[in-house]
């Protein structure tokens, strides 16, 4: 926890938009509960069994330790996601190693891993996995693709703000096929 709360001055000095780790002021984390975090995980450490909140400090720790987004371990991250899924395989878990992949590999292959989900599982109909597909295809700048995710829970919300936040980004990926025709521009 004190992993995660080192960061709060970064994330409530733009409280108007939450930036996500890769935009954070990094200066502004709290360096002692930073020290306090890896002292607390490492004392963990020397249990007998991982659990989820090893591995959620593992991950927040490796973000902790890099003096910025780039020096991330994404592979030491996507390898705690790993085991993070043999334990819990929650799709909130499933959508944030698939943002890891991306930073490792690329948008499309962690498409590629989204679209392997068992569609038994309903997730197809999940909110949060249509966001995230959106969001991978706009870094891809598959605008089309992207307004075919955004649309879905576009249409099965009642929040007003969620539905605001959907209809931003439909009119950003417009604007964006929009300059694309316009200047005969080849994505």
């Amino acid at each position: 926890m004190l992993l995660r709360a080192s960061r709060l001055r970064a994330i409530i000095n733009n409280i108007a938009e939450t930036p996500d780790l890769k935009n954070q002021n990094r200066s502004l984390w709290d360096k002692r509960m930073i020290e306090g975090g890896l002292r607390y995980l490492k004392k963990s450490a020397g249990g007998r069994r991982v659990t989820e909140y090893h591995l959620r400090a593992g991950i927040c720790a490796c973000h902790s330790l890099a003096k910025d987004y780039k020096s991330t371990d994404w592979e030491k991250i996507l390898s705690l996601y790993d085991q993070y899924l043999e334990i819990n395989d929650s799709l909130g878990i499933v959508l944030e190693r698939a943002l890891v992949i991306s930073d490792i590999k690329g948008p499309k292959a962690a498409i590629d891993d989204l679209l392997r989900i068992d569609t038994h599982n309903k997730v197809n109909l999940s909110k949060a996995l249509n966001l995230t597909l959106a969001e991978l295809h706009m870094k891809l700048l598959e605008y089309e693709k992207a307004i075919e995710y955004l649309s879905k829970p576009y249409e099965l919300t009642n929040n007003d703000k969620e539905k605001s936040m959907y209809l931003s980004k439909i009119e950003f990926c417009k604007r964006q096929l929009e300059l694309t025709k316009k200047y005969n521009l080849v994505l």
